[in-house]
């Protein structure tokens, strides 16, 4: 097995192969290098939403899990909570995968030579680590596969009760309230989740040895006017978000160095 998890410093780590020391996971960077804004904010909306986090993460296992098992063409039977949350994936990945080849969804998919890269826990995760300034880390990419143009695209599945956006709503549209103040928070979600594909895109090169083309978010919502969502991002944006994620490793890194100096 490739990976060993473990906690350092209140932070999730994994112990890879060939790696001279365990490597932070991708969530746990973009946690630590979130503005004290940023977390505030959040402490204070768990406050007021006592349970909300874990109903959350109960509700995102359950997707991950019922995606994967679609994919490998095992039954899907979703209880009634997360009903509205299925329905309309299952055409929705029928559509995206149409006439292409499925390489990863969660683990390798008929890559038994990729199954080093599969934890004692049955998650595939794969890392980044860069010799030279001794940074890395490591994540579970959802999907990878080769679509009907034959471009690689690796995407993330996503659950919420409000919908994603790639802008923010203008001052004057006619949109409600509520729904505006949804879409706000949905553009903060899509440029996390622009740096989870980003990142998991450089570990799928390091490890795999694959050039992804571009990537995708896919979120699924209870709302009918939204439902799936699908959205995609050129090489040239995901070049852009590269760059983006790899300032916030260097980041990370500043501040554990910081930290070791006070100490």
């Amino acid at each position: 097995m490739s990976q060993t998890r473990l906690t350092l410093n209140g932070l999730r780590h994994y112990s890879c192969s060939g790696v001279p020391k365990p490597l932070p996971s991708v969530t746990s960077i973009l946690s630590a290098t979130q503005t004290e804004e940023t977390r505030k904010k959040l402490n204070a909306w768990n406050l007021s939403n006592p349970g909300a986090l874990e109903k959350a993460a109960e509700r995102g296992t359950w997707i991950h899990s019922a995606t994967e098992n679609y994919i490998r063409g095992l039954r899907v039977e979703p209880p009634k909570e997360y009903l509205p949350y299925w329905e309309g994936m299952p055409e929705q990945l029928d559509e995206l995968l149409e006439n292409g080849r499925v390489l990863w969804i969660e683990s390798p998919y008929n890559n038994p030579q990729w199954h080093s890269y599969v934890g004692s826990d049955g998650v595939g995760r794969l890392h980044y680590y860069d010799e030279t300034t001794e940074q890395g880390y490591a994540g579970c990419p959802d999907l990878i596969y080769i679509d009907a143009n034959g471009e690689t695209v690796l995407a993330d599945f996503k659950t919420s009760t409000s919908p994603y956006s790639l802008n923010f709503p203008k001052t004057n549209s006619n949109i409600p309230d509520n729904i505006k103040k949804a879409l706000i928070g949905g553009v903060f979600k899509a440029k996390k989740t622009q740096l989870q594909l980003a990142a998991y895109s450089l570990a799928a090169e390091k490890c795999l040895g694959l050039k992804i083309d571009k990537t995708r978010i896919i979120v699924s919502t209870p709302l009918p006017d939204f439902k799936v969502q699908v959205f995609s991002f050129s090489k040239n944006q995901l070049d852009k978000h590269t760059k983006q994620w790899l300032e916030i490793v260097k980041n990370f890194y500043a501040k554990i160095d910081d930290k070791a100096k006070i100490n």
